[in-house]
């Protein structure tokens, strides 16, 4: 089960290999025969599968995530993995700890409060008026945009003039993109911002705005997907059970 939906398949068992020579054994992992629950995205994605980074609480059938057997099979030199996700231009992912060429300055730790998701607390999610005091929200690679209730998303879009399409995004002027105030988190005392004018995506003429709604029952309240991703190097510390952020070259 995933945040779209759900897929149906069977499991089966093999040999995964990460990179060149990461090679976990006996890996079970899920064939999925229906892939509907999933979305138009990928549908239209460039895409085979899914590699889940979570933890084992989010497994099904007992299955070991391929970092998990990695770390148990002596695979990677730290219980570590990280991104520096590429603008318009090659990303880099990491296994067995991190590259310290890709980021200047310090590492910002922040521990987690639910290790399942990667999960932390947020004092306060900010732009312009908006404000949203004390939530939750996961770090999470595969969510392209920005996402949170579906309220609180409502009241930023409508704060800078965005509006709804029936995929249930929201779409806005491209003339008022350089007016688009910042998205600040503040985690752990310190404030992460998104610039505002990398809130939109812009194709085909059109600029779509880069949050969008998602209400997880008993879930994590944001997820802070690729828009936030791409602007700080994120290492995810599997065996300190916390996430760390810095500032790329």
């Amino acid at each position: 089960q995933y945040g779209s939906g759900d897929v149906r398949g069977h499991f089966s068992n093999d040999k995964v290999t990460l990179a060149d020579d990461i090679e976990v054994t006996g890996q079970m992992f899920a064939e999925v025969e229906n892939a509907g629950g999933l979305g138009v995205g990928y549908m239209l994605g460039k895409f085979d599968g899914i590699l889940g980074l979570g933890f084992e609480g989010l497994a099904l059938g007992g299955a070991a995530t391929v970092f998990k057997n990695a770390i148990d099979q002596n695979m990677v030199a730290q219980q570590m993995f990280a991104f520096d996700l590429g603008d318009n231009s090659d990303g880099e992912l990491t296994f067995g700890g991190y590259d310290d060429s890709k980021f200047t300055g310090e590492i910002s730790w922040v521990s987690l409060s639910e290790p399942k998701y990667w999960q932390i607390d947020i004092e306060n999610i900010q732009a312009g008026s908006f404000s949203t005091g004390v939530t939750n929200g996961i770090v999470d690679s595969g969510t392209s945009l920005i996402t949170g209730p579906s309220a609180e998303i409502r009241k930023v879009a409508q704060s800078v003039g965005a509006t709804a399409n029936l995929l249930g995004q929201y779409t806005i002027d491209c003339a008022l993109v350089p007016n688009l105030p910042d998205l600040e988190f503040h985690i752990d005392g310190k404030a992460w911002p998104v610039p505002g004018k990398d809130l939109v995506i812009q194709a085909s003429g059109t600029c779509l705005f880069a949050m969008m709604g998602m209400d997880i029952p008993s879930g994590p309240q944001w997820i802070l997907g690729d828009v936030f991703m791409r602007h700080y190097y994120t290492i995810f510390d599997y065996g300190g059970k916390r996430v760390g952020f810095a500032t790329p070259n």
